[in-house]
């Protein structure tokens, strides 16, 4: 467990007092402190903020983002293997061509794929 060295008081509603003394009922038998749900309620929100560095959220936005330009990167270079195995007469800068107006279009398709598995995730 951390060193808990830095003391906060924060005021509270009557409201939200008996939201935190209901959520402590059901952990009675583990003991957990008010003090604990309220530094698990502000690492929560700490780790879902995407412009905070040092964040879950910011971690998994900008892991996607270089994830995201690796895959575009990797389809592209991937698209001209395949033009150029076909052994047609095609040359470099046809493949190169071709493999971007496919790449683009390839992108596309993949881009909705995740659209969509994130439409079915929020839908209960």
């Amino acid at each position: 467990m951390t060193k808990k060295d830095v003391r906060c008081t924060v005021f509270i509603s009557a409201e939200l007092n008996q939201r935190l003394a209901q959520l402590q009922k059901p952990h009675a038998k583990h003991r957990i402190t008010r003090a604990d749900l309220i530094r698990d309620a502000i690492r929560h929100y700490l780790d879902e903020q995407s412009d905070l560095i040092g964040s879950r959220r910011h971690f998994q936005k900008s892991f996607q983002e270089r994830i995201d330009r690796l895959e575009q990167t990797l389809l592209f270079q991937l698209n001209i293997l395949i033009y150029l195995t076909t052994q047609d007469e095609n040359t470099l800068r046809d493949a190169i061509i071709q493999a971007r107006r496919d790449g683009e279009t390839l992108l596309a398709q993949i881009q909705a794929v995740r659209d969509l598995e994130i439409q079915l995730e929020i839908q209960p």
